[in-house]
């Protein structure tokens, strides 16, 4: 069976120099018009983050593009500042899925000292934040400088100028003479300020150790109160004990009086006794062999003389009858006992 074979058919295609180049222009306008117009779309619609409002008191210097923060992290940006009334409308996003409640405050924030800003969020409260706006009332600005020209203007004011004027002038007066030694203190206060700086970690280390320091008597605290308690004790008692030790030096005193009274009276008895003391001392070691010899010799009678006596004051005798007689014969001549 043949199977009939289908041929192509050929599409004429016109080449772009062959285009109307009216057609042209007018597409590629339109396509560079659609262009823009998604971009401007992209830009300006906050995909993925809600649009709310805040009013505040003055701008404060805070400007469209610059963030907007919740405990420091970027969550948005300030779309507008605007004017309405008295009062400064900023429009704002939000990160979808950040809730913001009923009493939601802001606050306009200095970022760095070349005068950038930030609108810092605090989301309190709980349900929803009405209307998407927090009023003026839950909004702050920094102090500004014009608010401190206008406190000042008004202090200003009260000065007296003729007592200013004299006084600048007395001062100036006072500066003169010394406009010579000015630059030298100023220069010495600036190599003060440099030595300082150089040694800004030994300063470091410093305060650190008197830290340390400060921390240790802190933490002792306790054991310093109980050590001046038990000082105060001390001093309680000795004070307590006072009349007893000014008792005690004051007779102590009167006994050294006496003491010395009396060595000074006795000295010319004590003298001679001392003396014959000597002398006595001298004879005695004179005749040490002597005594020592009575003393060798004497031994052996008291000795005997103490065996013999041993019936207590009787002394026991032996002797021959008729120089003792019996004691029938003393019965009879009456010395019975």
């Amino acid at each position: 069976m043949k199977v009939p074979v289908t041929m192509p058919v050929k599409v004429p295609v016109k080449r772009l120099e062959n285009q109307d180049p009216f057609r042209l222009g007018l597409v590629a306008f339109a396509v560079g018009l659609l262009v823009c117009i998604v971009l401007v779309v992209v830009s300006i619609v906050p995909f993925g983050h809600s649009t709310y409002t805040a009013m505040i008191e003055n701008t404060a210097g805070l400007k469209s593009g610059e963030d907007v923060e919740i405990s420091g992290v970027s969550v948005g940006q300030v779309r507008s500042v605007s004017l309405d009334g008295d009062q400064v409308k900023v429009r704002f996003t939000v990160k979808n899925g950040i809730r913001l409640g009923s009493l939601t405050t802001g606050t306009v924030k200095v970022a760095t000292l070349l005068g950038t800003h930030y609108f810092q969020l605090d989301p309190l409260g709980g349900g929803s934040l009405a209307n998407d706006t927090i009023p003026v009332s839950r909004t702050s600005v920094p102090y500004n400088l014009q608010d401190v020209l206008d406190k000042g203007n008004s202090q200003l004011g009260k000065l007296d100028p003729v007592a200013l004027a004299n006084m600048l002038t007395a001062i100036t007066d006072t500066i003169g003479p010394a406009e010579d030694d000015i630059g030298p203190a100023l220069t010495g206060v600036a190599r003060l300020s440099d030595a300082v700086a150089a040694r800004s970690d030994q300063t470091g280390q410093l305060l650190t150790a008197a830290q340390s320091v400060t921390n240790q008597l802190s933490d002792s605290s306790a054991d310093l109160i109980q050590l001046m308690k038990q000082t105060n004790l001390v001093v309680g008692e000795v004070t307590a004990r006072r009349a007893a030790i000014h008792k005690l030096l004051v007779e102590t005193t009167a006994l050294s009086t006496n003491l010395t009274g009396v060595i000074t009276r006795s000295r010319a008895d004590i003298q001679p006794a001392l003396s014959n003391l000597n002398l006595v001392l001298t004879t005695l070691r004179a005749q040490d062999k002597a005594l020592k010899h009575v003393l060798d010799v004497m031994a052996p009678s008291i000795r005997y003389l103490t065996n013999a006596s041993g019936n207590g004051p009787w002394v026991d005798l032996g002797a021959p009858a008729p120089a003792i007689p019996p004691d029938d014969v003393l019965c009879k001549m009456g010395n019975c006992s």
